[in-house]
């Protein structure tokens, strides 16, 4: 446990951030919610909130650790405006966190990244070592981490997630939606490999950091690697409905521009190797136990 045990949470007011408040409260951790609006809007039992737009400074007074899950949502058309909004909501918005650390009492910073850092890299298999890869995504998810490394005398970690699989996340909504219908397939060859992570060991992998002593890069993906085909099959399977179409790469590419090349098409095959060798034991291994628990009411 950490000295102290109130934690501040940026983005508390997402899914993400909701479901990572409520572990921590059940864990026995004071919470401190940090959200754009004033927190007279918020119903959430137990948190103590304050606001913060994500320019200037931030009021870290009296914490122990700070978790930053903010970042305008990636899956969607990169248009030039949208590109200045991924960058100001993690970039920037970042550096001015850091910026704060120096004047506060925090011992700990975990902050977001994404598995986008290591690009399209075919078969390789890439443990938090491997090196940045290419790409507009690629060099976002460098520029996002490497602001939180001017973080003096604070132990960091960036967490580089893949897709997480939960009720209720956008994944989830926008894929079981499309297969539900029985429009579902494969996106492209269905060959490229999607790091993914079911969301109760995405929160337990993020306490699992800020108690356990890791620092720099963590990869929050499952160990079993899939491809988009296979995630495609196990898809049908469970939801049974057919998995015959499939989404030709130049129409994913017309509709969803460089998001569909980076996003959709690449392949990134991130392994979880320092959380394993920290001992972290996945509630969810297998791509068809997480489906099947996302399909539960």
């Amino acid at each position: 446990m950490l000295k102290a045990e109130k934690i501040g949470i940026v983005g508390a007011s997402g899914w993400l951030g909701q479901h990572l408040a409520s572990a921590l409260l059940e864990k026995g951790y004071e919470v401190v919610a940090f959200s754009r609006s004033s927190r007279s809007s918020r119903s959430h039992v137990g948190l103590e909130w304050r606001q913060w737009t994500g320019e200037g400074e931030i009021d870290l007074a009296g914490l122990s650790a700070v978790v930053n899950l903010a970042g305008e949502a990636i899956d969607q058309r990169w248009t030039r405006a949208r590109k200045v909004a991924f960058r100001q909501s993690r970039v920037d918005l970042s550096k001015n966190l850091v910026n704060s650390l120096a004047t506060s009492e925090v011992q700990v910073l975990l902050n977001a990244s994404a598995t986008g850092f290591y690009g399209d890299r075919g078969e390789e298999e890439l443990p938090e070592s491997a090196g940045v890869g290419q790409g507009y995504l690629a060099e976002l998810c460098r520029d996002w981490e490497g602001v939180t490394q001017g973080a003096m005398g604070v132990r960091v970690c960036q967490l580089r997630t893949g897709v997480v699989l939960g009720r209720g996340g956008r994944a989830w909504q926008k894929v079981s939606r499309v297969f539900k219908l029985g429009l579902g397939g494969k996106l492209g060859s269905g060959k490229q490999w999607m790091p993914w992570v079911h969301l109760d060991d995405e929160i337990r992998a993020i306490i699992h950091c800020l108690e356990g002593g890791l620092s720099g890069p963590v990869n929050l993906v499952a160990p079993e690697s899939v491809t988009n085909r296979d995630f495609t099959k196990v898809l049908g399977e469970v939801l049974a409905r057919p998995t015959i179409f499939t989404a030709p790469a130049f129409a994913l590419r017309l509709a969803l521009g460089e998001f569909a090349k980076e996003g959709l098409l690449a392949s990134t095959r991130a392994i979880p190797e320092k959380l394993l060798e920290s001992g972290f034991q996945f509630t969810h291994t297998q791509i068809k136990s997480a489906v099947q628990d996302c399909t539960h009411a």
